[in-house]
């Protein structure tokens, strides 16, 4: 089963919470959330007090994606604000087992993120260690990218080593997802779609309709 994370950093700022009760009524299964430092990535998007607002208004599970130089600084916060789920990205980690090992005494799930240029050799490592990969299918830090169609090869070869090893890891797709994108990734082993301004966040009045009709769509390719 296909599950639905809509990218709160493609929300309406201004209108957070009625967008967080309209994608709630739609049934999507995580909110996932952008950190950035403006380092690691070249932008600022939301930051833990933004996490913690979200918790007092809505029950469903928080996907937190760090795009920061420093995760283990961020760490015992989100323990204390109880994200089930986080990723970190293998390219700024020289001991990703250690920190995957400290999210997970945390009660964390754990994931590893990949930019489009980081071979998934660099984590084969660790993919015994952690709960999902999450596949960058644009650069990071902004929204409105192209899809790199590339990362279609990558999604096939995780998928491969995941089933080679009979490990229940999932493969979760970040960046310009679509209709379209979306069933090319899902047909090359992907489980989880990022959502945002290709998909959910048109900037159509309606978001519960929208994103109900991109459920419908996806899921009759599944």
């Amino acid at each position: 089963m296909v599950k639905i994370a809509p990218s709160l950093m493609c929300a309406d700022a201004l209108h957070l919470q009625s967008d967080l009760e309209a994608l709630d009524r739609a049934g999507v299964d995580f909110f996932h959330i952008d950190v950035m430092d403006g380092h690691f990535a070249p932008n600022l998007a939301m930051n833990l007090d933004t996490v913690r607002q979200i918790r007092t208004v809505t029950k469903t599970p928080i996907d937190v994606h760090l795009m920061v130089d420093r995760p283990a600084s961020y760490f015992l916060a989100l323990e204390r604000l109880q994200v089930e789920y986080v990723s970190f990205h293998i390219e700024v980690s020289t001991q990703p087992l250690r920190l995957i090992q400290d999210l997970k005494a945390r009660g964390t799930k754990v994931g590893i993120a990949l930019n489009p240029c980081t071979p998934v050799e660099n984590l084969l490592v660790v993919l015994d260690e952690i709960d999902f990969v999450l596949v960058m299918t644009v650069e990071p830090g902004f929204t409105g990218q192209t899809f790199i169609s590339a990362m279609l090869e990558k999604i096939s070869t995780l998928d491969e080593q995941i089933k080679r090893r009979r490990r229940n890891v999932a493969i979760a797709v970040d960046g310009n997802i679509s209709v379209e994108t979306g069933r090319a990734c899902i047909m090359r082993g992907a489980s989880i779609l990022v959502a945002g301004t290709s998909s959910i966040f048109t900037g159509k009045p309606d978001l519960y309709s929208a994103c109900l009709e991109f459920k419908r769509q996806i899921c009759s390719a599944c």
